[in-house]
């Protein structure tokens, strides 16, 4: 059989969907096949992110001697990095004579998605520093970075970058990352003008401006956004819904959350997903209907299933202090996820408030005997220009003891504006103070 041959029978059993055959086959040959015969293989282990496999693929190209040339590096690169191997996707990269934008762009978003996000924002000015110009999907990765970082003068920066190109003024998957970052940095005024801005907007735009305006409290908005968009035509997905029934939650919109979730299946034709019945669960408990949550996620079908919707009932009646429905939610919860940590400390801190300080001990001597930790808390805060991360129970922070005196000032302040609260018939006219 020869390289055309070969080729032909490789491509007629990648579109069958028969990989690992044509990987057998390819073991099986002497003949070399081109490098659009290697691409196409490897092209397909990323879209089934088949690891074992691709890593066959390089194994033999390795081991016949193929010589790879710049757009074969490329395609590596890209397996790898999407395989969350970026030390190896690395060492390719630094590898090759000429980096193109499709090169920069797969190691950006690598190190996006594996959490490294400093040093996709630091690949970025490296790229613009080799005289590369971005396009959107390097745009749509830095910005994602900016917003888990939750670095907003970064985001500003690569927001100004994109204004000048001339390359993505107008891209809609772009925009809806530059959207998403300002809402995931708190800064909705940014993103209100970013969303009003663009020229074009596609679901994930319009989902991403409703989940934050209902994240950052503004509930009315995020429902009037909603409406605004069925109008506009745009058909809501399973995400859009998700976002809306989390503001209704948060905004204690009972009523108005339950008559979303059945219009899913009734007006759009979507079937709810345990995230849906969990942000239902969610929502009743906030208003204290723990009786109507529980008979939710009973009834549900294949109920023993869904782990998050018991992880989801679990944390509602810790809040209560419902001690009984704790217990059994967290018995079905850790019959699926035994290693979840957080759910044990929920479990743990419920027996705390209860003052049930046996149980208490008892949870933690099962979390021990399994292993398990609880990662500590952590939260960030950037400040001209510099990130500040704070540990729970962390002493460390260079202004440490100006943020503790800073923190019991304000904390004075609060106590002393509730005792000025008047109370006139009964009725506390200092509402504020209960949300």
């Amino acid at each position: 059989m020869g390289s055309t041959s070969l080729a032909r029978t490789l491509r007629s059993l990648c579109i069958r969907g028969e990989l690992s055959q044509a990987v057998s086959l390819l073991h099986r040959r002497t003949v070399c096949p081109f490098s659009r015969t290697y691409a196409l293989l490897l092209q397909e282990c990323v879209n089934r992110r088949d690891a074992r496999v691709g890593k066959r693929i390089h194994a033999r190209m390795i081991s016949t001697g193929f010589n790879c040339n710049d757009y074969m590096a490329t395609k590596l690169l890209i397996f790898y990095a999407k395989i969350g191997e970026l030390g190896v996707a690395r060492n390719l990269f630094d590898g090759m004579p000429r980096r193109g934008v499709v090169a920069w762009n797969a190691l950006i978003s690598g190190c996006t998605r594996g959490g490294l996000e400093s040093q996709a924002l630091e690949m970025f000015g490296s790229m613009r520093a080799e005289g590369l110009r971005p396009d959107q999907f390097t745009f749509s990765s830095v910005l994602c970075a900016c917003a888990r970082l939750a670095a907003l003068q970064h985001g500003w920066r690569v927001h100004g970058v994109m204004v000048k190109s001339d390359v993505v003024g107008g891209n809609v998957f772009a925009n809806s990352a530059l959207v998403d970052m300002y809402l995931k940095c708190s800064s909705t005024e940014d993103a209100r003008r970013a969303f009003a801005a663009a020229p074009e907007r596609n679901v994930t735009m319009w989902t991403a401006v409703i989940s934050g305006h209902g994240q950052h409290g503004h509930v009315g908005e995020a429902l009037a956004l909603f409406d605004q968009m069925t109008r506009d035509g745009f058909r809501p997905n399973d995400v859009t819904f998700l976002a809306v029934l989390s503001a209704c939650a948060h905004g204690g919109l009972v009523d108005e959350g339950l008559r979303h979730f059945s219009s899913m299946p009734l007006d759009y034709g979507l079937t709810p997903k345990s995230e849906h019945y969990a942000a239902v669960v969610d929502m009743l408990a906030r208003v204290g209907r723990l009786h109507d949550a529980y008979e939710l996620v009973k009834n549900l079908p294949d109920c023993q299933e869904h782990s998050v919707v018991w992880g989801a009932l679990l944390g509602a009646c810790r809040k209560h202090g419902d001690v009984r429905l704790v217990e059994l939610a967290a018995r079905r919860f850790f019959r699926l996820q035994p290693g979840n940590a957080g759910k044990y400390v929920v479990l743990a801190n419920t027996y705390a408030a209860c003052e049930m300080w046996d149980s208490v001990a008892s949870t933690h001597e099962t979390m021990k005997s399994l292993g398990i930790r609880k990662d500590p808390a952590w939260s960030a805060v950037e400040l001209q220009g510099k990130k500040h991360i704070f540990l729970s129970g962390d002493l460390y922070h260079d202004e440490c003891s100006a943020i503790c005196e800073a923190c019991i000032a304000l904390a004075g302040a609060i106590s002393h504006t509730e005792q000025s609260v008047q109370v006139t018939d009964g009725v506390n006219h200092c509402s504020w103070l209960e949300m």
